[in-house]
């Protein structure tokens, strides 16, 4: 994570600007724990799960460090078994072949670093698999919209429980991917749909959905990390650090960054039609 400096743009009285960077302080560096665990409900055989472990930087820096020399393993709560993720190379990146999380079972994830200890706990989550595609064509003032709409049937939940989902899209001519969450509060146990649409989508190319089932911790954490992103402009409120599920057990008054999560995913490539 960078930390934020302030720009002042002075316009003088022959139209030129001048930037003025003014360089605040910068506070202790941070560890970022990456620790996004996907499991594809539909592959088959072994996957590779990796955690990525970096260290906060300046704002004017292009080069994020990675945390290297780590200890990295995952838990799982109900028998011990111990998953070891090993880094590759000088990265930053650890990573694993044998590890094969079970829906339902809760998992600790173990960091140590630079002599301190970091943890966190989380349940792996379900996802609900894709039954259907549609592509519709919609007209918005003129212009001819391409909507991909993909259908889940949301299980019934136990009474309080819920279930949540996270979205991404991608596609090549995307900036970014596209993210969305959703729950089931007023729709549980019913045929739900998420979708993407765009005027730039083009017949032959390809709309990629990963799809993630959530528990309700990340759900409320992801949607915080979306209303920081949306909430700019020069005179928005200067972003804060989200916290996640990560603790620092060594010195706890220096909290790491960064998110647990471990989710089955559905990975589904959609080829774009022609329009009729």
């Amino acid at each position: 994570m960078k930390y934020i400096y302030l720009a002042i743009t002075i316009f003088l009285f022959t139209a030129c600007e001048d930037v003025i960077d003014l360089p605040l302080q910068e506070g202790p560096k941070r560890l970022v724990i990456d620790a996004n665990i996907n499991l594809d409900m539909n592959a088959v055989g072994s996957q590779e799960q990796a955690i990525r472990l970096t260290e906060t930087t300046g704002f004017y820096e292009t080069f994020i460090p990675p945390a290297n020399g780590a200890t990295v393993k995952i838990t799982r709560k109900s028998n011990n078994d111990e998953f070891t993720f090993l880094e590759s190379g000088t990265s930053g990146i650890y990573k694993t072949l044998s590890f094969l999380p079970i829906v339902g079972e809760v998992y600790e994830l173990t960091v140590i670093y630079n002599d301190e200890t970091f943890t966190a706990e989380e349940e792996m989550m379900a996802v609900a698999n894709i039954d259907s595609t549609s592509q519709t064509t919609e007209n918005f003032f003129g212009t001819e919209v391409i909507k991909v709409e993909h259908f889940f049937q949301d299980p019934e939940s136990e009474e309080g429980q819920g279930n949540f989902y996270i979205n991404q899209f991608n596609y090549p001519t995307f900036l970014i991917d596209s993210y969305g969450a959703r729950s089931d509060d007023f729709s549980d146990g019913q045929l739900n749909s998420i979708f993407e649409q765009s005027e730039d989508f083009e017949p032959g190319e390809v709309l990629t959905l990963y799809f993630y089932g959530a528990s309700k911790q990340y759900f409320n954490y992801f949607n915080l990390l979306q209303d920081q992103i949306q909430s700019g402009g020069p005179f928005g409120t200067p972003p804060a650090a989200v916290k996640g599920n990560c603790i620092n057990t060594t010195n706890p008054d220096l909290k790491p960054l960064g998110y647990f999560r471990l989710s089955e995913m559905v990975k589904l490539r959609y080829t774009i039609e022609p329009i009729e």
